[in-house]
C-alpha cells in the first residue's frame, strides 16, 4: 500500500511540482467550508435572542466563507485537472517504454502477463485518476474529522449517529475483494472479446468472414465473451447494492432514535435551540460521511490495484532483465562460428520442451537449412538464436564465449534477417526497406540494393512513384501490395544490413511460388558465399525442401530434436526422415 500510494504522489510532485500543490488548495477549501453549519447555528441562537450582533457576525462568516472556499476550490480543481491529464500521460507513455524495451518476446506467451496487459490497457488513464482519487480521498478524510469533531460539539449524542456509519466502513473490506475478483475474472474474457472484435471490424479477416459466412457465429461469440467479460462486474454491482440498502437502514434508523432523543431534550429545556440546529445539519453530514470514509478506503484500494499493476508490470521488467545482465561487446566478425550446446527451451506453463537439448555447431560463413514439419521447432531456435528467447537450459557459444555475456541490443545491431510474420510498414518503400539499417535508411543506392538482393524490385517497378511511393492504401496516394509483394518487402529490409554475424530466413517466402522462392534462395546463396569473406552465418527455415540442396549444412528438426544433420546429399543417402519428407513433397510437384 505505501508504495502504491508513494509511486502516484511521486510522480505528480516530479512531473509537476507546484501544481502539486496547487491541488491542495482544494483541501483548505473543504476545510473553511465545514464551519458553515455552525455559523447557521450562531445565526439561529442569535435570531432566537435577538442578538443582532451574533447574526451579524455569523452571515459575514458564513459569506466570507462561501467566496474563500469557492476560490480555494476553483484554483484546486483546475490544478486537479490539469495534474491528472499530466500524470496520467507519464505513466501512459512508462507503460508504452517499459513493454517495448522488454528484450524478449517470452512475456508474449505469459497469460498472466496477458491478463494484467489487458487490466491495465482497459484502465488506460486510470493511473491519472489515481490521483484525483487519491485528492479526493484526502479531502473526505478532512471532511469526515472536521464534521465528527464538530458534531460533537453540538451534543455527544451525535457520536451515536457517526457510530452508525461504521457497518458501511466494515464491509469495506469485503467488496474490495469483490472488486479485484471482478477484475481478475473479466480480463481473459475481455482479452477475448478484444479479439473478436477486432476480427470483425479489421481488413485482414473480412475476406473469411464473408466467404466462410462467420459474421453471424462471431456476433455470437462475440456477445458470449462481452457477457462473461462483463458479468462478473454485474454481480459485482448487486452485491454493492445490498450492502449499501442494508448499511443506510441502521444508519438512518440510530439518526432518527438520536434526533427524537434531542428534540425532547430542548421540549425539556435540557438542550438548547442552537445545538438541536446544528446536529439537524450536521446529520446530512454524518451520513455522506460514512459514504464518504467506504468512498476513501474503496478508492485507496482502488489506487493501490491500479498503481499495485503498474508495480508488477515494474517487477516483471526487472525480473526480464535480471536475465539479461550481459554488458560485453559481441565481435564485429565472426573468428570460428556458433556453436549450440544442448540447447533447451520452454515455453511458459508447458511441460513440453519446444527445443530439446540440441546441440549444432554453424560454422562461419556457412548457409544452414532449418527444416521440419510444423511444430519442430525450428522458429523457436531462430528466436533463441536473435536473442528473442532466452534458453531455459544449455548454451549458446559465439566464437567461444557465451551469447549470454553480451549486451543484447547490441548483439542484435550485428543481426539481420526477414521473417514469416513480418510487419507491413505503411510507409515510402525506402522506409519500409531502409529501416533495416537506420543509418543508410535515406541512402538510396543501398536500399535499391537491397531490393536487388530481395527479388524486391519487381515491386519497384509496379508502384507509381518508385522508392517515395507511400503503402497502405489508408493514405492519401497510398497504394496496397499483394501479399507476395509485402514479404517481398520485408525480405529486402532484412538484406539492408550487409555484414552481419547472422542473417536468419525464417520461412521468409511462404506467400511466393516456388519458382521464385527458388530464384531467391538461389541469391541468398550468393549472398552467404560473399558472406563467407565476412564470416556472415545465413540459417534459412524452410518447408520447401527442393530450395536447400545448396546449403552446406541441413538440420533436420522433429519434435524438438535434431535428429538429422549433413548436407543435402549425404541426407538423401542415408534414406532417413529427411528423405522419406523430400520424396513426400516431391510427388506433389510430379
Amino acid at each position: 500500500m505505501i508504495r502504491a500510494v508513494w509511486l502516484i504522489v511521486t510522480t505528480s510532485v516530479r512531473v509537476a511540482p507546484w501544481q502539486s500543490a496547487a491541488c491542495l488548495c482544494e483541501t483548505v477549501g473543504v476545510i473553511a467550508s465545514l464551519l458553515q453549519p455552525l455559523y447557521l447555528a450562531w445565526f439561529v441562537t442569535g435570531a432566537i435572542e435577538h442578538d443582532s450582533t451574533q447574526m451579524a457576525t455569523a452571515a459575514i462568516a458564513f459569506v466570507v466563507q462561501i467566496g474563500i472556499g469557492r476560490v480555494l476550490g476553483i484554483v484546486g480543481q483546475n490544478a486537479r485537472i490539469g495534474q491528472l491529464e499530466r500524470v496520467g500521460y507519464a505513466f501512459d507513455t512508462r507503460v508504452a517504454e517499459i513493454t517495448a524495451g522488454i528484450p524478449g518476446i517470452e512475456h508474449f506467451d505469459d497469460p498472466a502477463y496477458l491478463d494484467q496487459m489487458q487490466i491495465l490497457r482497459e484502465q488506460q488513464g486510470a493511473l491519472g485518476l489515481a490521483v484525483n482519487m487519491l485528492l479526493n480521498s484526502l479531502n473526505s478524510l478532512v471532511a469526515a474529522a472536521g464534521t465528527v469533531a464538530l458534531a460533537v460539539t453540538a451534543d455527544w449524542r451525535m457520536l451515536l449517529v457517526a457510530a452508525a456509519g461504521t457497518p458501511t466502513l466494515l464491509f469495506v473490506p469485503l467488496m474490495v475483494r469483490w472488486q479485484a475478483r471482478a477484475e481478475q475474472q473479466s480480463a481473459e474474457p475481455g482479452r477475448l472479446a478484444t479479439h473478436l472484435l477486432e476480427l470483425g471490424t479489421t481488413p485482414a479477416a473480412a475476406g473469411e468472414l464473408r466467404v466462410f459466412d462467420l459474421a453471424a457465429p462471431l456476433r455470437g461469440r462475440l456477445t458470449d465473451a462481452t457477457n462473461a467479460w462483463r458479468a462478473p462486474h454485474r454481480a459485482l454491482a448487486r452485491q454493492e447494492a445490498t450492502v449499501t440498502v442494508a448499511a443506510q437502514l441502521v444508519f438512518y434508523g440510530t439518526a432518527a432514535t438520536v434526533l427524537a432523543w434531542l428534540v425532547s431534550d430542548v421540549i425539556a429545556g435540557r438542550l438548547t435551540v442552537g445545538a438541536l440546529t446544528l446536529a439537524l445539519l450536521l446529520v446530512g453530514r454524518l451520513q455522506g460521511t460514512s459514504s464518504d470514509l467506504r468512498g476513501v478506503v474503496g478508492n485507496v484500494a482502488w489506487v493501490i490495484r491500479t498503481a499495485g499493476r503498474f508495480l508488477w508490470l515494474l517487477d516483471a521488467e526487472r525480473e526480464i532483465h535480471s536475465r539479461h545482465t550481459g554488458t560485453e561487446q559481441p565481435p564485429a566478425a565472426l573468428r570460428t562460428g556458433i556453436a549450440l550446446s544442448a540447447l533447451t527451451y520452454r515455453y511458459p506453463h508447458s511441460e513440453t520442451a519446444a527445443v530439446d537439448t540440441v546441440s549444432l555447431d554453424l560454422p562461419v560463413g556457412c548457409v544452414v537449412a532449418l527444416v521440419g514439419e510444423n511444430g519442430a521447432g525450428k522458429s523457436t531456435l531462430v528466436n533463441i538464436l536473435t536473442g528473442l528467447l532466452s534458453p531455459s537450459e544449455g548454451s549458446m557459444l559465439v566464437d567461444g564465449r557465451d551469447a549470454g555475456q553480451f549486451d543484447l541490443p547490441e548483439w542484435r545491431t550485428r543481426l539481420a534477417g526477414a521473417f514469416q510474420d513480418h510487419v507491413r510498414y505503411e510507409f515510402t518503400v525506402r522506409d519500409a526497406v531502409g529501416i533495416g539499417e537506420i543509418p543508410f535508411r535515406t541512402d538510396d543506392q543501398r536500399v535499391r540494393e537491397a531490393m536487388r538482393n530481395g527479388a524486391a524490385e519487381a515491386v519497384l517497378d509496379a508502384v507509381p512513384h518508385g522508392l517515395g511511393t507511400q503503402l497502405g492504401s489508408s493514405w492519401p496516394d497510398g497504394v496496397d501490395l499483394s501479399g507476395g509483394q509485402w514479404q517481398r518487402i520485408a525480405i529486402a529490409r532484412g538484406m539492408m544490413r550487409q555484414a552481419p554475424i547472422l542473417r536468419v530466413l525464417d520461412e521468409p517466402t511462404s506467400a511466393l511460388d516456388a519458382a521464385t522462392e527458388h530464384e531467391l534462395f538461389d541469391r541468398y546463396t550468393a549472398a552467404a558465399q560473399a558472406g563467407r569473406r565476412s564470416g556472415t552465418i545465413t540459417v534459412l527455415v524452410t518447408h520447401r525442401f527442393s530450395t536447400v540442396s545448396a546449403a552446406d549444412l541441413v538440420v533436420v528438426l522433429d519434435r524438438g530434436r535434431v535428429v538429422e544433420q549433413g548436407s543435402h546429399a549425404d541426407l538423401m543417402a542415408r534414406r532417413g526422415h529427411y528423405a522419406e519428407l523430400y520424396e513426400l513433397q516431391a510427388k506433389g510437384y510430379r
